[in-house]
């Protein structure tokens, strides 16, 4: 059946080439004006745009193109139409609290600790390390506080660094 199925869609993408009709361009038309005539910035819909349209038009003759047809329909048009309504109804569910893009700065941290301590191991240098050498690695403008969590994290979620007491770790992680 995959065999079927490619061969299908490669005769589609060859012989079918649909053109919109009279009922579908105006439901498209319609359909634009009335979501550009409502879009708000604050609102958490796909925003209206001339490329919207193109999109519109290019799913519909996508669709007629699936059923192999010459001319694109009313029907077409309205199930792309319910597809991009559905789509927004679903993105307006989604949060809108901005996504953090990077690592924070004690996460970045605990990374080039364990870097650097992973490397220390692997070229035969042990696996006890000193506060002092460990601030050192994390350079002088670094914050007490991300130092303090960059070592909770390699201790209690990571369990890679192990606290033995008055500023001496033994590195416990994998290579």
């Amino acid at each position: 059946p995959q065999e079927l199925l490619m061969t299908y869609l490669r005769y589609a993408r060859q012989f079918a080439h649909p053109a919109l009709g009279k009922a579908a361009r105006n439901r498209i038309r319609e359909f634009y004006l009335k979501r550009k005539a409502n879009d708000h910035k604050a609102a958490s819909q796909i925003p209206v745009t001339p490329r919207f349209l193109e999109a519109l038009i290019r799913l519909s003759e996508a669709r007629a193109r699936a059923e192999l047809r010459r001319v694109v329909l009313l029907s077409d048009v309205e199930d792309v139409i319910e597809i991009v309504q559905a789509g927004a109804d679903f993105t307006e569910q989604l949060p809108d609290d901005p996504i953090r893009k990077g690592k924070t700065k004690a996460n970045a941290l605990s990374d080039r600790l364990r870097q650097f301590m992973e490397r220390r191991v692997r070229t035969g240098g042990g696996r006890e390390f000193r506060d002092r050498e460990l601030r050192e690695v994390a350079g002088p403008g670094v914050k007490e506080e991300d130092f303090d969590k960059a070592i909770r994290r390699l201790n209690e979620q990571e369990n890679a660094l192990l606290i033995k007491g008055s500023g001496n770790y033994q590195y416990i992680g994998g290579m």
